[in-house]
């Protein structure tokens, strides 16, 4: 196994920039620093002791203020609430029985009733956008065999659209059209070879035409970004 030496030198003949992502390293100051493209300072990364340092002046991971040393803590918050009651991506106001208002609540989630027939049904008080689910929708002659039948009121009648007996439909994978094909194995995917025998230790990697995979060997050799 080769090794990988990092660009080097001492920290006065530093350069000022270097390629995107290189790594340099000062002998002298101990010092990692990588570059950020042409036109751009480097980033340096602090050793140990640098970084002891800077810590020793910040507070503690666990430090912490109650509420009562945070001034004008409560004042703030009730003026925040305050000011996102009612408002749109903001908080429902409570009328004075702790209810949210009507007019705060989107017509479809005002409410669902369940009732037991028809007539149970057209004794409600509907808006637009009521659902109703009957138990008993035999009173409705588009129901097959007497079963139940979810509604919504669409402003000027209830309209159905559901039955308790559609619910039931099983659906069999098998019978599903269009469904996407699994691939169990990587010779499955296209521009793959086909054998994977004696391939072992092998990296697979992008073929020089750019339209497929190939096999090819690992590199075992030296790297070395040289000095500055």
């Amino acid at each position: 196994m080769g090794t990988i030496q990092i660009k080097r030198g001492l920290e006065a003949n530093l350069p000022t920039e270097a390629a995107d992502g290189e790594l340099l390293y000062t002998k002298d100051t101990k010092k990692f620093y990588i570059g950020n493209g042409e036109g751009h300072a480097l980033t340096v990364f602090e050793n140990a002791e640098q970084l002891k340092t800077y810590l020793a002046g910040k507070s503690d991971t666990g430090h912490t203020h109650t509420v009562i040393e945070i001034t004008d803590f409560d004042t703030s918050v009730d003026e925040r609430i305050t000011a996102q009651k009612g408002q749109p991506n903001g908080i429902a106001a409570l009328d004075g029985t702790g209810k949210i208002p009507n007019a705060q609540i989107p017509t479809s989630f005002k409410e669902a009733a369940v009732v037991e027939n028809i007539a149970a049904r057209d004794e409600l008080t509907p808006f637009q956008g009521m659902h109703a689910l009957v138990i008993d929708a035999s009173g409705d002659a588009t129901v097959e065999s007497g079963g139940g039948a979810e509604y919504v009121y669409n402003g000027t009648k209830w309209v159905k659209i559901s039955e308790f007996n559609e619910l039931d439909t099983l659906i069999d994978w098998s019978n599903v059209q269009n469904k996407p094909e699994f691939v169990t194995k990587i010779t499955d995917l296209e521009d793959i070879p086909d054998s994977l025998t004696g391939q072992a230790g092998m990296i697979l990697v992008v073929n020089p035409e750019e339209n497929g995979f190939v096999f090819t060997s690992q590199f075992s050799g030296n790297i070395d970004g040289g000095e500055f």
